[in-house]
């Protein structure tokens, strides 16, 4: 996978108006809020608690957007819907998809 299917750059310009010191504070606070913003996604999935679920992965989805990271986000978003429809089928996978673009988006971090 490349990198730009990981952060689409020339969109997060776009999005921040080729603002980098802004890119960068967004990036470091990504970093940041990662693992409680995945661990209420994680605890979400393992007490199978919809509205939870709903909430948290909202949250991580909103700021992948932001951040141009579209894989991620989707991943996100597949979580957010499944909480909404109280639909607890492959759940499981669906985390560990987030938790593998979520970490995609941290080495890309760390490498940027």
């Amino acid at each position: 996978m490349g990198d730009k299917d990981i952060i689409n750059l020339d969109e997060l310009k776009e999005i921040m108006d080729n603002d980098m010191e802004l890119i960068q504070e967004c990036f470091e606070e990504f970093r940041n809020d990662w693992p409680e913003a995945f661990g209420n996604v994680a605890n979400a999935v393992q007490a199978r608690d919809a509205s939870q679920l709903d909430e948290a992965a909202h949250k991580i989805k909103g700021t992948l957007r932001y951040l141009a990271a579209e894989q991620a986000s989707q991943a996100a978003y597949e979580l957010e819907l499944a909480g909404k429809e109280q639909n607890f089928k492959d759940l499981d996978a669906k985390l560990l998809l987030l938790e593998k673009r979520g970490t995609e988006v941290i080495n890309y971090i760390d490498n940027f």
